[in-house]
């Protein structure tokens, strides 16, 4: 897959023939967008052409609600990798700027869409392209003119409720991984490199990869954590702690550490992912260093526990 960085008003096409342009916002490649991926491959693959699906490089909130600390699931290259696993041959992303958020519905159509050569447009029944009352769905067909087949995706349920991005942000927040997994389809990622911490873990027998990661990211509960986390390359099961490290004293800033079991090598610098399964315990203040040591011998026994039932 080719990730293409497009400009407004679009020049030119991304390839010559037309194409099948799935539209959206994807972060967090969640159930939904999934099913809107996929439908638009089918299509793609019956009229034998490339599938094109088109993006933003920040949520239109950031613009429209002047949202500057909007936190998101996935970053750029992450979505694109989703993407790349769904069988997507272009990842166009389009800059949302404040001039872009006021083009006109039929700019967007005539200089956005009708530009990528759009055989056919698939996008969910909520997308929009400008004021919601006049650039739905529903209208587009007005300003498509005939030009290009049209294919809405309904909404998407999950026991009952949208399946939906903000759902899986406020999901993260809360600890609730699970949750969060259902509503993925994949586990929640972090993904960034591993820093130099205090090397407190070190002391107790705990050595922890230190993440360096996006800020923009939505960060789990304050907590310790199920998780499993790659390291050159490989996946190792892991408990993971979101916190201010109370113990010591350090209640500036948050600190995500992963304890990689059976592991124990220098990796300082290297990339890094974690998959986070569950959440286990909030963060306790203890009296002592020792009384620490004896907490994570506890975790560790859980989170072992939990990835050997995961098995069975």
């Amino acid at each position: 897959m080719k990730t293409v960085h497009l400009t407004y008003p679009v020049k030119e096409n991304i390839l010559s023939s037309k194409v099948v342009l799935a539209l959206g916002f994807f972060d967090g490649v969640h159930l939904g967008h999934q099913r809107l991926i996929t439908r638009a491959k089918k299509i793609a693959q019956k009229k034998d052409l490339p599938l094109v699906v088109l993006t933003f490089n920040r949520h239109p909130k950031e613009i429209y609600a002047n949202k500057k600390d909007f936190k998101y699931l996935e970053t750029l290259e992450e979505q694109a990798d989703k993407m790349a696993e769904l069988g997507v041959n272009y990842l166009a992303v389009l800059p949302f700027t404040k001039d872009f958020s006021k083009i006109k519905p039929q700019d967007f159509v005539d200089q956005v869409i009708i530009k990528l050569n759009a055989d056919t447009v698939v996008a969910g029944f909520d997308y929009t392209y400008g004021d919601k009352n006049i650039a739905n769905m529903a209208t587009l067909p007005k300003y498509a003119q005939g030009r290009f087949d049209i294919e809405v995706m309904p909404k998407q349920i999950f026991a009952g409720k949208k399946i939906g991005s903000t759902e899986i942000r406020q999901a993260i927040r809360d600890g609730k991984m699970e949750l969060a997994y259902e509503l993925m389809g994949h586990h929640y990622v972090m993904s960034g490199i591993i820093g130099h911490g205090k090397r407190n873990g070190h002391k107790l027998g705990f050595p922890t990869a230190n993440l360096v990661w996006a800020e923009h990211k939505v960060v789990p509960k304050i907590g310790v954590y199920a998780t499993k986390t790659m390291v050159n390359n490989t996946w190792y099961e892991s408990m993971t702690s979101v916190g201010y490290n109370v113990t010591i004293n350090q209640a500036k800033k948050i600190y995500i550490e992963s304890n990689i079991f059976d592991f124990d090598e220098d990796v300082y610098g290297k990339p890094m992912k974690i998959e986070w399964y569950k959440y286990t315990r909030g963060e306790v203040k203890f009296a002592n260093l020792t009384e620490l040591k004896k907490q994570l011998e506890k975790d560790q026994r859980e989170i072992k526990a939990y990835f050997a039932k995961q098995h069975d």
